[in-house]
C-alpha cells in the first residue's frame, strides 16, 4: 500500500510539472507540438542534427549535449522535471542526489510514441492536444497503405562494418511493418543483429533501406557488390534515409512515414 501511494505520489509531481528540461530531442519536438513550449527551461543540444522547429528551438537555453548533459547547469534550473534520453540515463542517479525527478520515455515503436504523446498532454495539461495529435498521426499512416508495398520484402540497415540490421522491435523497423513490408531480419536473435551480405543475398528483399551515415546508395553498393544481384538493386529500390527519419520517435513521424513512403515507391 506505501508503495503504491509513493507512485501516485511521483505520478502527481510530474502532473504539476511546469519547468522543464528536456534532454530528448523527440520530447521537445511533441511538447512543441502540444504548443506547451512555454513549460520548457531548457534542452539538450544535439552536434548532427537540429531540433524541430529549428527557428524556435536554436533559441533555447542549452544545459550540454545530448550524450553528456551538464547536470550543474541542470540543477541552477531547479527544474520541476527533467526528461531525460537513452543516451542519458546514467545522469538520472546524479539527479536524485539533488531531489530532482526524471522521467525517461522509450520509442521502439509507433505505438510507443502514440503513448508518449499522451504521457506528455498529461504532464503540460495539453490532454485534448495530444489526442488531436496522435489521431492525426495515425490518419497519416493509415492514408499510406499500400497493396503494392504489401507483403514486399526488406532489409534495413545502419552499419556496414560490421553490418547490422534493424528487425520490427525497433522503430525504424516496425515503421516500415506499418506499410506492409516483411522485415528479413526478423526471427533473428535481438533487434539490431549482425549480419551478412550473404544473408541479404539469400534473402533477395524487394527493398534495401540504408539509414544515416552510410553513403550514397551507389557507395553502398560498390562497398557490398555481393548485393547487386538482389531485386532491390536490379530494380533501383536501394535508398538512403537521414537517421532522424527513422530513428528519432518525434511526433512528426507522419510526415516522416509520408517521406519513407514516396522513396520506395517513386
Amino acid at each position: 500500500m506505501k508503495k503504491i501511494f509513493v507512485v501516485l505520489a511521483i505520478l502527481a509531481s510530474f502532473l504539476n510539472a511546469k519547468k522543464l528540461v528536456v534532454l530528448d530531442p523527440a520530447v521537445v519536438e511533441i511538447i512543441y507540438m502540444l504548443e506547451a513550449e512555454d513549460q520548457i527551461a531548457a534542452i539538450s543540444k544535439l552536434s548532427m542534427s537540429k531540433i524541430w522547429p529549428e527557428e524556435k528551438t536554436s533559441k533555447l537555453k542549452t544545459v550540454g549535449t545530448y550524450t553528456k548533459p551538464n547536470l550543474e547547469q541542470i540543477v541552477e534550473i531547479k527544474p520541476d522535471l527533467v526528461i531525460v534520453s537513452f543516451h542519458s540515463v546514467d545522469v538520472q542517479e546524479s539527479l536524485k542526489k539533488f531531489n530532482l525527478p526524471s522521467l525517461t520515455l522509450k520509442a521502439d515503436s509507433v505505438n510507443d510514441i502514440y503513448k508518449n504523446i499522451e504521457e506528455m498532454g498529461k504532464i503540460t495539461g495539453k490532454e485534448q492536444k495530444a489526442k488531436e495529435v496522435i489521431e492525426g498521426i495515425k490518419a497519416k499512416f493509415k492514408s499510406f497503405e499500400d497493396p503494392n508495398l504489401k507483403g514486399k520484402k526488406v532489409v534495413s540497415l545502419f552499419s556496414s562494418t560490421p553490418m547490422m540490421a534493424f528487425t520490427s522491435k525497433t522503430l525504424a523497423g516496425d515503421m516500415l511493418k506499418q506499410l506492409g513490408l516483411v522485415n528479413a531480419a526478423d526471427g533473428l536473435e535481438g533487434a539490431t543483429p549482425v549480419i551478412s551480405p550473404e544473408f541479404v543475398l539469400s534473402s533477395n528483399p524487394d527493398f534495401i533501406v540504408v539509414i544515416g551515415g552510410m553513403g550514397a546508395d551507389g557507395d553502398f553498393l560498390k562497398s557490398n557488390p555481393v548485393l547487386s544481384k538482389t531485386n532491390a538493386a536490379k530494380n533501383n529500390k536501394v535508398i538512403t534515409v537521414p537517421s532522424s527519419l527513422l530513428l528519432r520517435g518525434t511526433p512528426r513521424i507522419g510526415e516522416g512515414i509520408e517521406k519513407l513512403y514516396n522513396m520506395l515507391t517513386k
